[in-house]
């Protein structure tokens, strides 16, 4: 620094120095003159390099790299250039450790008649962030506060207690708050200040005449000697969420008993499904389960009457109150569903019963006829299997069940005499294990439409005994369906090798027969044309009596030729019959 710059600045440098904010005294020729440490801190100055520099030059070399608003830093440059006043500019720099700041730069004279002025740059960053922190908590469920040692309030912002919150300092909580409300708060504070912990808990709280419960933080209020000078603390209103997590609980409570009565429900269906379980079984286990579909299982009692039977739980007499349905199976009431509660409790839609309830137990009774109907139904199929069993097992002819997935099902006893092999050592294999290589094709062009559920008969396959022998069978199939899919075939059949071989027989008996009455004709023909020439040879002899003898003859073998006519007539008519009645 020249010496005249120092004469000039030499009575105030003790009080620049102080200041937390910067600070640069400048001539009338806009020279720099002074500036603070906090200055020199801001924008990285060096005191030699600035002093008695131009201002221009060192915003131009300190500050204008160092602003991120274009805007700001066009108008002091415009100011500077123009040898205009500085005016009052808020910017934002990023500083050379890359972190970003807010800065004010204003300028006012020093007041003395060198025309100096002073130039303050001062970083608002702090105020920034508290007015941004003021801004988010106006009108926002959160409440920050301070209180000294005696809890009375020294700062308050968004406490919506007063018209201000400056209204409520110097109060405590017994001013602000009911007398049981007010306990809880300074019972929380005073172990804040007694052990200097940081505490957290709810508490409800009557603010503007209505209740607010609020998420309490609390910390102690330290002072510069670390001691506990007072408390500060968070509100927050979760008012809101209460409201909403009670109504979350009521609906919580309303899918679980939701839940419930389809798990009743779900139970009861599948009762049903139990190996071996009997109809007696199966409505037991209905009453027993239930109460479990009801708000109170402990208090619930059941019965259930199917025609002249009864099944309980609890002590249906001493029911106070108590929902029936009617069980009504094939269009026909067999008995009805009774709930009750053996205590007094609530009244709700029906009595003490849900509206849901009513609905779980009028469905339960529906499942329970459909089952009923489900069991006669089975009932009626087991008895009409068993009459289809006896038919078959005593039946001449063969009876067989094939699916496609598993072979050979059912195999009736009439099997084992025609093929030799028991229903036992049959059942699982397939047909193909037994026809002969010839019959394959036939097979399986019949066992192609039957896939298609089309009726298949007269089917004529060669089979291997269990012997090593060959029988012809004639089946009848037709497909096995399961919702609507052809999955199996039934055959029936019978042993028809004794049949072919009869009309194997009967073809070569009627074949010889059309040979016998040819040659029968063609007999006829040549023994009667030899006749006539010695009939003629006998008009011609002169000795009558050897004439008359083989006239005689011929009249003889004439009489056996004439007999011979009438069987070969005969034979055509015994020929005609069989045909037409295919004996």
């Amino acid at each position: 620094m020249t010496e005249p710059y120092r004469d000039r600045v030499s009575c105030y440098p003790a009080v620049l120095d102080a200041f937390d904010e910067g600070f640069l005294v400048v001539s009338g020729d806009r020279k720099v003159l002074r500036y603070n440490p906090a200055l020199a801190r801001a924008l990285a100055i060096r005191q030699e390099e600035a002093v008695g520099m131009d201002l221009h030059s060192l915003f131009c070399r300190y500050l204008f790299p160092l602003i991120e608003d274009e805007a700001a830093g066009e108008l002091l440059l415009q100011a500077l250039d123009n040898g205009a006043d500085l005016p009052l500019v808020l910017c934002r720099i990023r500083t050379s450790e890359g972190v970003r700041r807010r800065l004010s730069i204003s300028a006012a004279p020093m007041g003395n008649a060198s025309g100096e002025r002073l130039i303050r740059v001062r970083d608002v960053t702090g105020d920034c962030y508290a007015h941004n922190f003021m801004t988010a908590l106006d009108r926002s469920p959160v409440v920050v506060f301070a209180q000294d040692e005696e809890l009375r309030y020294i700062w308050s912002y968004n406490q919506q207690l007063g018209s201000t919150d400056a209204s409520v300092i110097g109060m405590q909580d017994e001013d602000l708050f009911l007398p049981d409300e007010a306990a809880r708060l300074t019972a929380l504070k005073r172990r804040v200040l007694e052990t200097g912990e940081i505490l957290r808990a709810e508490t409800t709280l009557t603010v503007g005449g209505e209740s607010h419960v609020r998420d309490l933080t609390l910390k102690p209020l330290l002072d510069e000697g670390g001691g506990v000078a007072g408390v500060i603390g968070t509100a927050f209103d979760v008012t809101e969420r209460h409201r909403a997590e009670e109504a979350l609980q009521v609906k919580t409570d309303e899918l679980k008993k939701r839940v419930d009565e389809l798990r009743c429900l779900y139970a009861v269906t599948h009762l049903i499904e139990v190996p071996g379980i009997t109809p007696d079984g199966f409505l037991q286990a209905v009453v027993d389960i239930l109460p479990s579909g009801w708000r109170y299982p402990e208090e619930t009692a059941v019965r259930i009457r199917v025609e002249d039977r009864e099944y309980r739980r609890g002590d249906p007499g001493a029911v106070l109150s108590k929902q029936e349905s009617p069980i009504i199976a094939s269009g026909v009431p067999v008995g009805e569903v009774e709930v009750g509660y053996v205590r007094e409790r609530p009244d709700a839609a029906e009595g003490p019963f849900l509206r849901e309830e009513r609905m779980l137990l009028d469905a339960v009774a529906r499942r329970i006829g459909r089952v009923i109907e489900r069991m006669q139904v089975e009932t009626a199929l087991q008895e009409s299997e068993e009459k289809f069993r006896g038919i078959a097992q005593r039946s001449f002819d063969l009876i067989v069940t094939s699916y496609l997935d598993g072979g050979l099902n059912y195999i009736s006893p009439a099997m084992e005499r025609i093929l030799g092999y028991s229903p036992e050592e049959m059942r699982g294999t397939g047909w193909e294990d037994y026809i002969l290589p010839q019959s394959l094709p036939v097979w399986e062009r019949g066992r192609r439409r039957v896939l298609r559920g089309e009726q298949v008969e007269g089917l004529q396959v060669a089979v291997r005994r269990k012997d090593g022998e060959t029988v012809t069978l004639e089946l009848n199939e037709s497909p096995i369906f399961e919702k609507r899919a052809v999955v199996g075939f039934q055959a029936v059949g019978r042993d028809i090798s004794e049949r072919i071989l009869y009309e194997r027989l009967r073809e070569q008996a009627l074949d010889m027969t059309e040979r016998n009455i040819a040659q029968f004709a063609v007999l006829a023909d040549h023994v009667r044309h030899p006749l006539q020439v010695i009939l003629g040879t006998a008009d011609l002899l002169d000795d009558e009596v050897a004439a008359e003898k083989l006239r005689e003859q011929v009249r003889r073998i004439d009489t056996q030729i004439s007999h011979l006519d009438q069987e070969w007539v005969e034979s055509r008519t015994i020929r005609e019959f069989l045909k037409r009645y295919e004996l």
